[in-house]
């Protein structure tokens, strides 16, 4: 390895760390700080090779005389001890980089990206979210940008917004990007952050982060509707009857759309947020239908053919007594179109002594995040009460002594 990779591979290094931490929103006095071992692993070591050791040292030492970083020594020695980044000289930094690695500076980069984002000014509200977030990240000096990783999610999101066709995750990506692996490989968990961001659903614990690709007609794999108790549901050819399935049963997600008939053999019909509570719950006169999280697309079409097939029975939602489990009901209510009474869900079990020593502190983030859910019906009086004492409460507890 010559001398200037020496100097590219301190940089590039140092500047990552920079952007990291710039871009998780860490402000801090604490300086940038790379080892030398992180650039030559056996820097520290008796036998490392003198060269290799005499080569990483004049690389510092030019970089020290540019301005671009500093540099502590062990006592008594001559051997580097840190490598610190010169946060006040990043317009050096980047200099140096596009003059001597061709590494494009960020004003220049930040140009290029305005002039591909007003390419899809036309489109909707999924793309113009992302737009706007890129537009605030290229403001700032210190975030490193990918001008062809913008473009590759600007094209998957845009092609999203306009699909109306149900696809596989694999034929997306060969439609998209011309390879049925690119979108796995590359920024499959990005665009999922990104929708989910846009659509405010954030991932559940219990739900898989692609889920949130059924909302625009994309399967990750074939889903299944889960259910349990009563049902008798009505194909041209069969009658599937789940009576005597006490661990209940899976349809495929594309068996959703010829079902002719849905009839629930009971009163009551409830969802249930997570898989362990809609496992430990029993009861003959309530049908159940396990999320997962939000409600899935394959999942909403089925309860909407339940609501329109039984629209007498009573429906409950069954989740965690959090700001995730409200913005879970308040979707399924939406997207489904039926009110869904909430079950175990308010202050009664926040009060529970039995439940006392499962409660958690609320975050900064959910204290954030449920102000909004304090002016709406049928949160507000336990949002409030959330509020107050600062806790949230998983469903498990509440269903391991609810069992209906």
């Amino acid at each position: 390895m010559g001398k200037n990779d020496y100097k590219k591979v301190i940089l590039e290094k140092l500047l990552k760390k920079y952007h990291n931490r710039v871009a998780k929103n860490i402000y801090t006095s604490r300086r940038i700080i790379l080892k030398p071992q992180e650039v030559y692993k056996r820097y520290a070591d008796n036998n490392a090779d003198i060269g290799e050791k005499q080569r990483l040292d004049e690389a510092v030492h030019v970089l020290m005389g540019l301005g671009m970083v500093t540099a502590d020594y062990l006592k008594f020695s001559t051997d580097m001890e840190k490598i610190y980044l010169c946060e006040e000289n990043m317009d050096v930094v980047y200099g140096y980089l596009k003059d001597n690695y061709d590494i494009t500076p960020q004003n220049v980069l930040s140009e290029q990206v305005k002039l591909l984002v007003q390419q899809y000014s036309s489109s909707g509200e999924l793309v113009q979210h992302y737009a706007d977030t890129i537009r605030v990240q290229i403001e700032d000096p210190r975030l490193q940008i990918d001008l062809s990783r913008i473009e590759a999610n600007l094209q998957m999101l845009h092609f999203l917004e306009k699909n109306e066709e149900d696809l596989y995750v694999r034929e997306l990506s060969s439609l998209v990007y011309g390879d049925s692996k690119w979108l796995e490989q590359n920024n499959y968990e990005e665009i999922c952050n990104i929708v989910r961001e846009a659509l405010q659903m954030p991932r559940e614990e219990t739900e898989r982060n692609d889920d949130i690709l059924t909302h625009y007609h994309v399967t990750p794999a074939e889903q299944e509707i889960i259910i349990k108790g009563d049902w008798e549901i009505v194909w041209d050819d069969c009658v599937l009857e789940t009576a005597k399935l006490k661990g209940g049963i899976g349809i495929s997600s594309s068996d959703i759309k010829d079902i002719r008939k849905i009839t629930v053999h009971a009163a009551n019909l409830m969802t249930v947020e997570n898989k362990t509570s809609y496992q430990r719950m029993n009861d003959s006169n309530t049908a159940m239908v396990y999320l997962g999280g939000f409600a899935s697309r394959p999942q909403i079409a089925f309860l909407r053919r339940v609501i329109a097939d039984n629209p007498a029975i009573n429906y409950y939602h069954f989740g965690d007594i959090d700001i995730g489990g409200f913005l879970i009901h308040h979707h399924l209510c939406k997207a489904a179109g039926r009110e869904f009474k909430l079950y175990c869900m308010g202050i009664e079990q926040l009060m529970d002594e039995r439940f006392s020593k499962c409660l958690k502190p609320l975050t900064d983030n959910d204290l954030n995040r449920l102000q909004g859910l304090t002016e709406e019906e049928p949160y507000r009086d336990v949002a409030a009460y959330m509020k107050e004492r600062r806790v949230k409460l998983e469903q498990e507890i509440v269903s391991y002594y609810h069992v209906i």
